[in-house]
């Protein structure tokens, strides 16, 4: 569906929250009724009609999230930091991702779009698929500057009103003026220090990413991955450390902490059951690496989501 109204979209992620969020991280692509090429909101609706909680998911879609106003914490893939005033933030594709807001009194855009919404305008795929704010390799957010914050605001301003009228090549305009937002973000996002002093972004890098996502559950081991992307474990290390900070090892830990923390919110499965689906030979071994990856046991853990 290429358009669709906000309130038909906002309850249908609602109800795919509801019934499949149980289950640890839910997958959109399968939960969902309808898949939507495109959707722009008001973050106060979205956080209203969600009390608050995202909870952890994934989709095939580009996620870009504007705060103007609001607190809470925010978590995608590997990377955990605080939402706060002016901070924008994006979400490549098939990346975990979960928010907690505070309060809901907050304000802000959330836009998202696959790239068949891109193709349907006979737009290059490179223009999307390209832009260095949907690796998975580098630092998912920023926060903007006043005068930063408002310039990206009025573009949300203006797709939101294309996308609630109908005026004459409406596609047209809103693929424009997310390109727009893209370069924006993208000239903001490599202005910041920390992408000054990066290079590009690598390619085997992105690669591990999505061989962790396919095989986080069977393979913990760094060699396995090296292997398979033709590359000594050191340099996949040095890799990793060079463009993410962090080790090779840590970045599959830290995934495996995000899907059980997303399976530690169900209350239908208990410890034994978490621990085997995550590929841990018992719930012995499963607790002491939570315990040590998390401070807490994922006993603590679940009482303290419970009380959030």
């Amino acid at each position: 569906m290429k358009y669709s109204e906000n309130t038909i979209i906002i309850k249908e992620y609602l109800n795919a929250f509801r019934k499949y969020a149980k289950d640890g991280i839910v997958d959109m692509d399968v939960c969902r009724k309808h898949r939507f090429n495109f959707q722009i909101h008001r973050l106060e609706e979205i956080v209203s009609a969600w009390e608050g909680v995202i909870p952890a998911h994934r989709q095939s879609q580009f996620l870009i999230t504007l705060i103007k106003k609001g607190t809470g914490e925010k978590t995608i893939g590997h990377f955990n930091f605080p939402i706060q005033k002016n901070i924008l933030f994006v979400v490549p594709p098939r990346v975990p991702h979960s928010s907690k807001y505070r309060s809901l009194d907050c304000s802000g855009f959330m836009l998202s779009f696959d790239m068949a919404f891109f193709l349907q305008q006979f737009f290059p795929r490179y223009l999307i698929a390209d832009k260095r704010i949907f690796k998975k390799s580098v630092r998912p957010f920023v926060v903007l500057t006043n005068e930063q914050t408002e310039e990206l605001s009025a573009i949300f301003e203006g797709l939101l009103e294309e996308y609630n009228r109908q005026f004459a090549n409406k596609d047209e305009m809103i693929a424009v003026k997310v390109l727009e937002l893209l370069i924006q973000c993208e000239r903001w996002f490599t202005g910041t220090a920390l992408y000054q002093n990066t290079e590009r972004y690598s390619e085997i890098i992105e690669s591990f990413n999505e061989l962790i996502l396919a095989h986080f559950s069977k393979e913990k081991s760094v060699r396995f991955y090296a292997n398979s992307l033709h590359v000594h474990p050191n340099y996949l290390n040095f890799l990793m450390k060079k463009y993410t900070g962090v080790t090779a090892k840590q970045a599959i830990a830290d995934h495996i902490v995000l899907e059980a923390k997303g399976l530690l919110c169900s209350p239908l499965l208990n410890i034994k059951e978490i621990s085997y689906r995550l590929g841990f030979t018992t719930p012995g071994s499963f607790s002491s690496f939570f315990r040590k990856m998390s401070g807490m046991s994922p006993s603590e853990f679940r009482r303290q989501m419970r009380h959030l």
